[in-house]
Formats: structure tokens, sequence, C-alpha cells
């Protein structure tokens, strides 16, 4: 299969990437991104593309491609809303018209969030954004997924550009045992890995639910 990546650059994403690059019916990893990555690998290939709202330049680039992995995101905090909702709901949703043109059957694998408000009418902007961009994702695609992890730990060595996001893992990191042991650790905690072959396996075999919370993407990434 020929996998797009979005957000590469990031935590998620390179949960993605390097899960892509291990699996051995993987034959070509496209990363999209404003910037290269530093990284090579045979079967990766790079596009430096600025404007997230119109995909049409590389649309020839996008062909043949069989799922598209979203893992490019931003916190609402500090930031404007009209900024979050550009970037969390028009980014992604310009990039799936693209994708559905070259393929309306592709797998679509967008990285939501627990607590994203599905019903798009709650209280926190924030959850109604990702709600809206779920919801889109799936009417695009009838392939189309959307993950809500909780507490994701880093894998493959990866480190998240957020600070407070590497202090929060710092400061949790020692309960995971203890969750583990409640058996609460599937239901709350994931990592990058668990999400990147999650994804690889949402496209080979698909999955009862267009929605899973972390639970089930635990479940599925052990397939």
């Amino acid at each position: 299969m020929k996998t797009v990546i979005f957000g590469g650059s990031g935590l998620i994403g390179d949960g993605f990437l390097q899960e892509c690059l291990r699996a051995d019916d993987v034959t070509q990893v496209l990363a999209v991104g404003r910037t290269p990555l530093e990284l090579t690998h045979p079967k990766l290939r790079q596009v430096v593309h600025t404007d997230f709202l119109d995909f049409s330049s590389v649309e020839d680039d996008l062909a043949d491609a069989d799922a598209c992995f979203w893992g490019l995101g931003v916190s609402s905090t500090g930031m404007e809303p009209e900024a979050y909702e550009r970037i969390t709901y028009g980014y992604t949703t310009a990039a799936a018209r693209a994708l559905h043109e070259v393929n309306p059957d592709l797998t679509f694998v967008y990285v939501s969030g627990g607590g994203t408000d599905s019903t798009e009418s709650g209280r926190l902007r924030w959850a109604r954004v990702k709600g809206r961009t779920e919801n889109a994702i799936i009417s695009t695609f009838p392939n189309g997924y959307a993950l809500r992890p909780g507490f994701v730990l880093p894998a493959h060595k990866a480190r998240s550009k957020i600070t407070a996001y590497r202090w929060a893992g710092a400061a949790a990191a020692p309960l995971v045992p203890l969750l583990r042991l409640l058996r609460l650790g599937p239901a709350l905690v994931t990592d990058t890995a668990q999400l990147g072959r999650a994804a690889l396996n949402l496209t080979r075999g698909g999955y009862v639910r267009h929605v899973l919370e972390n639970r089930d993407i635990n479940s599925v990434a052990a397939l």
C-alpha cells in the first residue's frame, strides 16, 4: 500500500511514519509538510507544500494513495478561535477533498482526542471543532476513521515539540504502571507506535466502528 502522512514532524505523525516504514506491506510513504523531515529511507518520499487549504498543485503526488494518516494538529490553548478552526477543520477537510478526488475508497485516519464532541453542540469549542472534523471525514470516506486517544506516550524515541506536553508526559509516566495494574491502562493510555499500528490495521481490515476510543485503538493495534 501507499500511505500519505500529514504532520510527520510531530509526535503523533512520527508514530505513523515509523510504523509505516517498518511495515512489509507498505511500499511507499509520502510525507507532506511545510518543511522537509530530517529523515531518509528508501520507502520515504517527501513533498514540501505550504498552502494547506489548497492541495490542487500536489494532486499528482497524492494519486494512487491507499491511505492517509492525519497527525497534524495544534492545541487550542492561547489560539484565536478562527486560527484553531482553520488548522483543525480547514486543513483536514481540504486534504480530504483532494484525496477523495484521486481515490474515494481511500482509508482516512484522523487523530482527534478523548472528549471530542461529535454532536458539535457542546460547551467546549475545541471539542465541537474536532467533532465537526470527525464528522466530515467519516461522511466523506466510507473508510474514514477518527481516533480518540487518551494519554499518548512517545515511542521510537520521539519527543513532543510542545513543552507542556513533555512536562505532562514526564509527570504522568510514573503513573502508567499503576494504571496498568488497575487494568485502566487500555482505556486511558496508548503510545505513538500503537496509533501507527492501529491506523495500518484499519487500512488492512477496517473496524466495526468509525470512531475509536482509547481502548479500541489499543485493541486494533494488537490485531
